[in-house]
């Protein structure tokens, strides 16, 4: 990742920011800029099956795929700033003026109902897997989100962490295991319908 010289941004400040390059950035601890890669194609498709899924539950418009921008405290890699694969909102999250003008949550905020990130490819010991698996992990769990999954195509498994007394309880699903979902009971789904596109 190639990082952007620019003065110290605050979150408020990233949020304004106008890009003309075409490039999308996430916000470091330090107030500076690092560009961000674009998602990989399976990812894309893992999320739309996914919101596919997800569509008798919830209003259309309370879906954010890949476009909130979520303030969050530096773990890891030191972002102070998370855009998850497949974002749900609460139905009050449509008079918070920060998504209004963008799509963007700050600390503190009324957390997501759900989120889901897709891992990419890469070995345990690589950010793309510490960034999903502990890094968002705390800092979604910090923020107070419900219920995070992360879908693993590459491990063939869907992790599902919900939220309990303020701390994470996690499940792992694979194959034809249907995944259990405390946000949405009603879902019907198992790893290998979510991961076999």
């Amino acid at each position: 990742m190639t990082q952007a010289k620019t003065k110290p941004l605050t979150f408020a400040e990233f949020l304004e920011r106008n890009d003309t390059d075409g490039i999308r950035y996430d916000l470091l601890a330090d107030g500076s800029l690092v560009a961000v890669p674009s998602e990989a194609e399976i990812n894309s498709a893992i999320v739309m099956m996914l919101l596919e899924k997800l569509m008798p539950f919830i209003q259309l418009r309370l879906a954010k795929i890949g476009v909130l921008e979520l303030e969050v405290n530096p773990v890891g890699d030191d972002k102070r700033n998370r855009r998850p694969d497949l974002a749900i909102l609460e139905p009050a999250h449509l008079t918070i003026e920060s998504l209004k003008k963008r799509t963007a949550l700050f600390l503190g905020s009324l957390p997501p109902r759900f989120v889901v990130e897709v891992v990419s490819p890469g070995n345990p010991d690589t950010d793309n897997y510490k960034r999903d698996y502990v890094w968002k992990r705390q800092q979604y769990q910090d923020c107070g989100i419900p219920e995070y999954w992360i879908a693993d195509p590459h491990r063939s498994q869907v992790t599902v962490l919900s939220l309990v007394d303020g701390i994470y309880q996690e499940k792992t699903y694979r194959s034809a295991e249907p995944i259990n979902s405390r946000e949405f009971p009603e879902l019907v789904l198992t790893a290998d319908t979510l991961l076999s596109i």
